[in-house]
């Protein structure tokens, strides 16, 4: 369960190539790459940002020139729908190149679950490392919880509180202007992807965490976009839920509403040895924070999740075997579809206002929310 603090000199990427490096989440990655000094090129046929200074990258308008090059990172910061295509190039390449690719999430699409298990089965036998952008994972935040939790032969995780929110609704924030889908697969799916890995650590993988089934009630509100033109139908903008995985209950709120906190919370409590522990985590940059126990861990407030993102994904690729880092507990592909399946589980929750159970790991996998088939009747803006 241990994880060792990656080394910065070791683990830092020294070229990194990013296709949609104007959007949210694309920029971020960009301002990260900067600040770590990597060679940085860029992918985007969007207008450049006024506030960035292109002296210090390389602009790439051709896809097939940008997948070709030779940089030691990608990141395919894109939509779904305009992934695929530097994904096939990026599967080509890594059947004999041992690169690193992080992906966006989510996944897939809301309505293309199909395109989860053909992802999954396409880096089955590939040198090169996909892993899929849920960046508490990477934090080492989170390497401190399973290094405390590591301690202890006997854990048992009682609670899990997880709250991911954000104003998304503001228009006068243009990065809002980003077109999103339902917030079960925008944002919930980070809140899922922590309780997965926590209880897939605890209790030696996915499969054993499942044991004694699942059951999801959510409820969710629509969101109210600044530019709903860009809409095909309404998505969710908040969602509230509760899960049972095994013996542990799961409670979340993520809220993308008008005046909604920014906030990434997450709490855990159980038993460790029989004794009770608590852990109390925020992992929003600038107010970075873990009391475990009530004892302050003394976390770096301003830590930036994307650095630590290219670094923790560096040390993973220099340090670990390519086949644990393909199926183990790690952000790669398999962990990614259980995400994907569960913010299927929640959205259905949330449509049908009812509970969904399920009794293993193998019926989540065989989950269909039907999104696709609910298209026709999902309203239209405005709201």
């Amino acid at each position: 369960m241990t994880h060792s603090t990656p080394d910065e000199n070791d683990s830092t990427p020294k070229s990194v190539a990013i296709a949609g490096a104007w959007g949210y989440i694309g920029r971020k990655f960009l301002d990260a790459a900067l600040a770590l000094d990597a060679r940085l090129f860029v992918h985007d046929t969007g207008p450049v940002p006024a506030d960035l200074d292109t002296s210090r990258l390389t602009q790439v308008d051709d896809p097939e020139t940008f997948y070709a090059l030779p940089a030691e990172v990608f990141h395919l910061a894109l939509h779904p729908e305009h992934r695929r295509r530097g994904t096939d190039i990026m599967l080509r390449r890594c059947r004999s190149e041992r690169l690193l690719v992080l992906c966006e999430k989510p996944m897939a699409a809301p309505e293309r679950p199909e395109d989860c298990r053909w992802m999954v089965d396409a880096t089955e036998n590939v040198e090169g490392l996909f892993l899929y952008d849920f960046p508490e994972l990477y934090d080492p935040i989170t390497r401190r919880i399973e290094d405390y939790l590591a301690r202890f032969d006997d854990v048992r995780i009682d609670e899990i509180y997880v709250s991911r929110s954000k104003d998304r609704e503001d228009p006068t924030n243009r990065r809002n202007d980003k077109r999103m889908v339902s917030i079960q697969y925008q944002e919930s799916v980070h809140c899922i992807a922590f309780a997965l890995h926590l209880l897939g650590k605890v209790r030696g993988g996915l499969a054993s965490a499942m044991n004694g089934g699942l059951s999801v009630r959510g409820e969710a509100e629509p969101y109210r976009p600044p530019n709903p033109a860009e809409y095909p139908y309404v998505v969710d903008g908040r969602c509230r839920f509760s899960m049972s995985i095994g013996p542990t209950k799961i409670t979340g709120d993520t809220n993308f509403k008008s005046g909604a906190k920014w906030t990434k919370r997450r709490r855990v409590s159980g038993t460790a040895d029989g004794r009770p522990f608590s852990i109390d985590a925020e992992y929003l940059e600038g107010h970075k924070r873990c009391v475990i126990d009530g004892v302050d861990q003394q976390c770096d407030p301003a830590d930036d999740s994307y650095r630590q993102v290219l670094l923790q994904a560096g040390a993973w690729k220099r340090s670990v075997p390519g086949g644990i880092l393909r199926e183990g507990m790690f952000p790669n592909p398999r962990f990614a579809r259980m995400t994907y399946q569960l913010s299927s589980v929640l959205w259905r929750s949330c449509f049908d206002n009812a509970v969904v159970r399920l009794r293993s790991i193998e019926d989540l996998s065989r989950f269909d929310a039907g999104f696709h088939e609910e298209l026709a009747s999902m309203r239209r803006y405005p709201i």
